[in-house]
């Protein structure tokens, strides 16, 4: 999916588009959601993250710099509450690898990302397809990748400043290069989490589409991420006073609503890239190229969008129910291919009735 505006779709049309996608797919109560499943899910990721950080030969002081990297971006309350656990957990040097309390953290941990793959198969309208065991192994295994993507790219950063000391200071630019290297650490964060959040939007919902690191969701959620996060921290710092009003809990409130924001800006980015590329898939289908994007087909018979009232409630009932397991009713979507002449192309849909 390229960046920029679809042909067949204006920024007005966008913006309705996106607008009425925000409002159909309850993207506040999504992101409630997905806050209290980040919750519930932080501390048995840092657990299994700083374990493995633990094992990377090229990753000593990674999650020290990444709680500092945290520093201007989460408030102070909830900084607080994560640095209290890591400290916990840091004491151990060498933790055991394979334990049942790790394989219990690394379940609970992706438990997050299992919350987000239901969210984005909202943002595309469509049902999940795959079976139990398929979507739960991608929402443990994309856990794992963040845990060793993130230490790792940590890890990496960290040399070379080192590396570029070492060099400023034999070219005698040490303070010049403190400086921009200083500025520097802001266009890594942003591109970290551009990279986390393509690799989710590519990968769980339930469509078949081509990877795109710079896609406008991506880019998007992860500036405006930025941003609001900064913007709620100097808030929290200078207005807000929680821990008067939540008493001893008031770090963990900070901490749930900054995640509810967190989450919130990723389904956004999710329902952006669903109007863009579900507009091109219009668009193409109007030219007569193959479509960019392929989604599920219900079968015949399934229930639809029709009526009103009670019947209209009944059906997004059953659309948020679809978007959450794998069912009978649903034809998994065609392969998206390479064409001879640089477009996409989608193999042959089977037949429904072999898939019994």
């Amino acid at each position: 999916m390229s960046f920029r505006k679809p042909r067949h779709l204006t920024w007005r049309e966008f913006f309705r588009r996106l607008w009425v996608e925000l409002q159909e797919d309850a993207v506040t109560e999504c992101a409630a959601q997905l806050a209290f499943y980040f919750l519930f899910a932080l501390f048995p990721f840092l657990f299994f993250l700083v374990t493995l950080a633990a094992y990377l030969p090229f990753a000593p002081g990674a999650v020290n710099s990444m709680v500092e990297r945290l520093g201007p971006l989460m408030p102070p309350e909830a900084l607080q509450v994560v640095r209290g656990h890591l400290e916990s957990l840091v004491i151990d040097s060498r933790p055991r690898l394979i334990t049942l309390g790790l394989m219990v953290a690394l379940w609970s941990a992706s438990r997050g990302v299992d919350a987000f793959r239901r969210a984005l198969n909202l943002a595309y309208d469509v049902p999940e397809y795959r079976p139990f065991w398929k979507t739960q192994g991608l929402a443990i295994l994309m856990t794992v990748a963040g845990s060793l993507v993130i230490p790792t790219a940590f890890a990496l950063f960290l040399l070379g400043g080192r590396l570029g000391e070492w060099i400023a200071g034999h070219l005698h630019v040490l303070n010049a290069y403190l400086a921009v290297w200083s500025w520097l650490r802001w266009p890594f964060t942003a591109c970290l989490v551009m990279l986390v959040l393509a690799l989710c939007y590519w990968r769980l919902p339930a469509v078949r589409h081509r990877y795109h690191f710079l896609s406008p969701g991506a880019l998007l959620a992860s500036v405006l991420w930025l941003f609001t996060t900064w913007g709620f921290t100097q808030y929290v710092e200078h207005f807000g006073r929680y821990n008067v009003t939540y008493g001893s809990i008031g770090g963990v409130v900070v901490l749930l609503l900054w995640l509810y924001l967190t989450g919130l800006i990723f389904i956004i980015g999710g329902e952006v890239n669903a109007v863009l590329e579900q507009a091109q898939a219009e668009a193409a289908k109007a030219e007569g190229r193959p479509s960019p994007i392929e989604p599920p087909l219900l079968k015949a018979g399934a229930v639809g969008g029709g009526g009103s009232g009670r019947e209209r409630l009944a059906f997004w009932r059953w659309r948020r129910r679809m978007a959450e397991r794998a069912s009978p009713e649903v034809v998994p979507p065609a392969e998206v291919q390479e064409t001879p002449d640089g477009g996409t192309g989608t193999e042959e849909r089977r037949d429904p009735s072999s898939l019994h």
